[in-house]
């Protein structure tokens, strides 16, 4: 018994010196740089954007298309996957980024499920039963690779944000419920990891990424409409933002003109 306690004491002190040196080296601005964040962007990131924007485009015109088209279309993101996993299995440097190497490895993991629950796609589009609602019940491991990656691409840009921009620590863990007035005090990019969260805590695979949805968040919680629906946390405003089909790709850049009148972020061209 007192083995047992005494390397759990042992693992939570290492644990809480890990800690305390990652906020040294972010404190001195040794994690987190600009070069890391401009080679994931070019090497990972967009690829696989573009890969997740292909795959939504055609689940869009799903409906339009003949047995054919859709047949046709099911082949092209096969091709478009395989690629994107040709370019995600090449090295990528990332030596003062943990969370955008661990990233790296999720979104590669997340095309090869993609690729894995293909044949079974395939085969129910043959028998005419693929729906857009079925592919997406078939690519659950690949949609929760991608939304871990997602979590922890916005986990490094917030780390970044804590080092370089306001200069104070990420409070140490989550609150289980977000509040508006604490959601309002937050930094930006620490709100858009709260929303990849969000979006991990409610299945969300889909076409936005979590910066729009941080956008639509701002704007309907700095409008009297949250408070005529009595929205107190965050969690609940997501609700009602999924409810309403309110966020979409590209809102973050559509809105940010107006919502934010100086924003800093790292350069690459997700922001811009």
């Amino acid at each position: 018994m007192k083995t047992s306690i005494e390397a759990e004491q042992a693992a939570a002190m290492e644990a809480k010196q890990k800690e305390a040196e990652k906020e040294k080296l972010l404190r001195e601005q040794k994690l987190y740089s600009e070069q890391d964040f401009i080679r994931f962007y070019y090497a990972v990131y967009a690829p696989v954007l573009e890969w997740k924007q292909a795959h939504f485009e055609a689940m869009g015109k799903w409906g339009s298309l003949d047995q054919k088209g859709r047949t046709e279309a099911l082949k092209h993101l096969e091709k478009l996957a395989q690629q994107t996993l040709k370019e995600l299995e090449k090295n990528v440097p990332l030596p003062t980024s943990p969370l955008l190497a661990q990233a790296h490895t999720h979104y590669t993991n997340s095309v090869r499920a993609y690729l894995d629950s293909m044949e079974q796609i395939q085969s129910d589009q043959n028998s005419n039963a693929a729906t857009p609602a079925v592919i997406a019940s078939g690519l659950t491991l690949s949609q929760n690779s991608w939304l871990t990656a997602q979590e922890m691409v916005y986990h490094s840009v917030a780390a970044w944000e804590s080092a370089y921009v306001v200069k104070k620590p990420m409070p140490e863990a989550v609150p289980a419920t977000v509040t508006t007035a604490q959601w309002k005090q937050y930094p930006f990019h620490y709100r858009t990891y709260l929303a990849a969260q969000f979006m991990s805590a409610n299945k969300r695979w889909d076409s936005y990424n979590p910066e729009d949805l941080t956008a639509r968040l701002d704007l309907l919680l700095s409008s009297s409409e949250s408070q005529t629906l009595g929205i107190k946390d965050v969690a609940a405003a997501v609700k009602v933002l999924h409810a309403t089909d309110a966020v979409h790709s590209g809102d973050f850049k559509k809105l940010s003109g107006k919502l934010y009148s100086v924003l800093n972020t790292p350069e690459i061209p997700l922001y811009k």
